[in-house]
């Protein structure tokens, strides 16, 4: 099988944080400031599939009753248009209905991916932002996250949170409400 240089980070990432990232926090800081992100909506398949199959219509984004997801503007030719979830600004709720799913007409989200339903990508904790790390007393990014998937914990009073990857739904609640200034201190990885 062919690697990639996508595949490699892919790799690199998900042994990162497979319980590994707490030994190298200052490398997935790195990684995670790197790349700008684009998380897609719940069902999407691997990025050059969905590029692919999405029309980049819109049907989507109009039909998440949360505002959760934005058209792409940027340079490249290939993600024009497309969905992603509207990272700090807002979250997936992951609906029941998945009404942003049923909206595709291309196909390109699709409840036939139940992996892609549950977890569209991860958060970390980028530690030197953290407020804990400060010395502030903080459990924002824990609080929220308890009320959706329950990944964060805390390993001790002055330590950044702990973000169970296999918990994670990278839903981005943590991000959006982490009072961390001028940078945040969680950010999303995709998948």
């Amino acid at each position: 099988m062919k690697t990639d240089r996508a595949g490699f980070f892919k790799s690199y990432l998900l042994d990162l944080l497979d319980g590994v990232h707490s030994a190298f926090p200052d490398e997935l800081e790195e990684i995670a400031n790197s790349f700008p992100e684009l998380i897609r909506p719940p069902g999407a398949p691997a990025e050059q599939q969905f590029l692919e199959k999405c029309r980049r219509c819109g049907a989507c984004i109009k039909a998440c009753p949360f505002f959760a997801l934005k058209p792409v503007f940027k340079a490249n030719q290939f993600d024009e248009g497309t969905p992603a979830l509207r990272t700090g600004e807002s979250y997936c709720r992951f609906c029941s209905d998945f009404p942003c799913v049923k909206a595709c007409p291309s196909g390109a989200l699709s409840l036939q991916n139940p992996a892609s339903c549950r977890k569209i990508a991860t958060a970390v904790v980028l530690a030197d932002e953290c407020l804990r790390r400060k010395g502030e007393p903080c459990q924002t990014c824990r609080e929220k996250c308890d009320e959706l998937a329950g990944a964060i914990s805390y390993p001790d009073e002055a330590q950044p949170p702990k973000i169970d990857a296999g918990a994670c739904t990278g839903c981005g609640a943590c991000a959006v409400f982490c009072p961390a200034y001028p940078e945040n201190a969680i950010k999303l990885l995709k998948l």
